[in-house]
């Protein structure tokens, strides 16, 4: 995945590259100053952005949990798998929940494993010819999920007690006319609670 990744950043960062370099051919151009920089201003914000995906690739090494609000994380990492090569153009649509606590877990964790169920999530999307793909964060006291759906598929059922016990767990429900991939984490209070029951 981190490899067919590296090809679509790369592309688009050579479609940046082409654009500059047409941009500078223009610039002598008395009469196009405006537009040239308005458009350079343009492609600065999109090299940015590009820099900031070629981070995401590369998460920091395991380290310890942390306390996370995934919703800050979320958009550019589905912005990430979205430069996969498979599924480029897939529209996506990300939703938070109300209320949803932070979790306890470490970032780079969630930096390795959410791209990969986004872009699992896409192909179904385009196998089973589904618009788009379904991003959401939500929980409740004991757990936060991010659940990537394509299709027609329903929750995972996936047992929240593995994520409890202080554990992220994944879990996948597959059908012939979608797919549901879930991420789930132990919330910061859940974490806090089994502390203390443990002392």
């Amino acid at each position: 995945m981190r490899d067919a990744l590296l090809r679509g950043l790369t592309h688009a960062l050579s479609n940046r590259v082409m654009a500059i370099a047409t941009l500078s051919d223009l610039a002598g151009d008395a009469g196009a100053a405006a537009t040239t920089r308005s458009v350079l201003a343009s492609e600065a914000g999109r090299l940015d952005a590009l820099l900031q995906q070629f981070r995401l690739l590369s998460p920091p090494p395991p380290g310890p949990p942390e306390p996370l609000n995934v919703a800050d994380l979320l958009s550019p990492l589905v912005e990430l798998a979205a430069r996969h090569p498979d599924v480029a153009g897939t529209p996506s649509d990300i939703r938070v929940a109300g209320g949803v606590q932070p979790a306890f877990v470490d970032a780079g964790h969630v930096g390795r494993i959410v791209p990969a169920l986004v872009i699992a999530a896409m192909r179904v999307a385009r196998r089973v010819r589904a618009t788009r793909v379904q991003v959401d964060v939500l929980g409740d006291a004991r757990w936060v999920v991010i659940r990537a759906t394509a299709g027609d598929a329903g929750p995972t059922g996936a047992q929240s007690n593995e994520a409890a016990a202080g554990a992220p767990a994944i879990g996948i429900a597959e059908t012939a006319r979608g797919a549901c991939y879930e991420l789930l984490m132990p919330t910061l209070a859940a974490a806090r609670r089994r502390e203390r029951g443990s002392s």
